[in-house]
């Protein structure tokens, strides 16, 4: 009897102790939320809170704080924010809003906590304009009413998130595909016009504004723009135009990807899906790393083209070169002095007894049929039908490869260079 009683005291202790466990760390894990406006604190009646891993905030002391009205009809449930030109309609409970007018989905449905309605952090940016941020180290969400941006050029000043956006160089346009951004106006694409296969369905509706060297001004004016995406190498000598029309941020290099997400996400408050992207293209990047064989690892890559006039060059940077540094290859030692001797990045070969420069332990070749005739494919042929050609080592070892010049060279966007990583998990056997 006394070995039951004491077992079954032992037991109801332990169960009460297991019981306060989840209580304590709920506790200790529920560290309050913060939320500032431009750098100002904020305090609210009902507190912000996580429901179901997302950051919800009080969705009507916020607008209200923005210089939005609300009115609430407690019968159907139902809120209606106008701030300027821009009327927000959402029900709790729902997932399902409407912002002028245009049905859009939040990531939770919005709850009522002691009489004020809570709405996912995320949504306030997308509804009123303004940039949201979160701060993990101090719990805090951080919105901001404007933005400046220092580029190549100078200071672009932004009084809310632009909604009409423009962009004038091809490595933009794919970055706002992946962002999730239609442009109201963008250059068309150098081949596959008016845009590249890969991300045209998402365009559909976007207006075409000419070749990136030369876009069309007139036409960009009478989008009336909220911010115009450039870049120095491109758009250089028009820039004075291009900011009398609407604020313009300029990038430094139009073939840098990186710098195009970086870039375009500030401007446009999607930072959340271009750091998801990034997350993902560093996943990707360690394990193509880990899966190469140790054999292959220090191998060397040339990147070649032939041109339309019969020369062929090879690439001390751009677009692919940057990614197969990142996946960490480098270029033939031959090519490297090439461009330290001469100060260049491109390099220039213009006969068969300069071919040497074009070889490397493996060679990819995005030559572009730009005519659309099939031409210069017969000046590739005269290179690789060579004898000086057949004996360059990457050629002899059968690691010589003709690859898609859309998404090796020419697009130059984040989804690209996954589409490049994907074949480069081809060409090197890897799964």
């Amino acid at each position: 009897m006394f070995n039951r009683k004491k077992l079954f005291i032992s037991m109801l202790s332990l169960a009460i102790v297991v019981a306060l466990i989840p209580a304590t760390a709920a506790t200790a894990a529920a560290k309050k939320i913060n939320v500032t406006i431009d750098g100002k604190a904020q305090s609210f009646a009902v507190s912000p809170k996580v429901v179901n891993g997302r950051t919800m905030v009080p969705y009507r002391a916020i607008s209200e704080s923005l210089g939005g009205k609300v009115k609430y009809d407690q019968k159907t449930k139902k809120a209606t924010i106008v701030k300027g030109n821009q009327t927000v309609e959402l029900s709790q409970g729902s997932k399902n809003a409407k912002i002028n007018g245009k049905a859009v989905t939040l990531d939770a449905a919005p709850v009522n906590e002691k009489g004020s309605l809570l709405v996912p952090l995320r949504f306030v940016g997308e509804s009123l304009g303004v940039w949201v941020n979160w701060n993990n180290g101090s719990s805090t969400a951080v919105l901001e009413t404007k933005r400046s941006f220092k580029h190549e050029f100078g200071t672009a000043q932004l009084n809310a998130v632009p909604k009409r956006v423009v962009v004038l160089y091809n490595g933009a346009v794919d970055t706002s595909v992946m962002l999730g951004i239609k442009p109201v106006g963008a250059v068309e694409s150098i081949v596959q016009q008016p845009f590249y296969e890969y991300i045209r369905p998402q365009l559909i509706g976007t207006k075409l504004l000419g070749d990136e060297q030369q876009p069309n001004l007139e036409a960009i004016v009478a989008l009336k723009p909220d911010v115009i995406i450039a870049s120095k190498w491109r758009h250089e000598k028009i820039y004075d135009q291009l900011s009398k029309i609407a604020p313009t941020v300029v990038t430094k290099e139009f073939t840098d990807w990186q710098e195009s997400v970086d870039v375009v996400s500030r401007v446009t408050n999607k930072e959340d899906v271009a750091a998801k992207f990034m997350a993902s293209w560093n996943a990707s990047v360690a394990d193509f790393k880990k899966k190469l064989p140790a054999d292959v690892k220090n191998s060397t890559v040339s990147i070649i083209r032939v041109n339309p006039n019969g020369s062929a060059r090879a690439y001390y940077s751009g677009f692919a070169y940057l990614i197969l540094k990142d996946l960490g290859f480098k270029s033939p030692a031959a090519q490297v002095k090439f461009a330290a001797d001469k100060e260049t990045d491109i390099i220039p070969v213009t006969s068969n007894e300069q071919v040497g420069l074009l070889d490397g332990d493996y060679i990819f070749d995005f030559t572009t049929d730009w005519e659309g005739d099939g031409a210069i494919y017969k000046h590739q042929k005269t290179w690789t039908s060579s004898e000086l050609w057949k004996n360059l080592k990457g050629v002899k070892a059968g690691n010589y490869y003709k690859v898609n010049a859309v998404t090796w060279n020419l697009s130059a966007g984040p989804l690209a260079a996954k589409l490049m990583l994907d074949d480069l998990y081809f060409y090197f056997g890897l799964e």
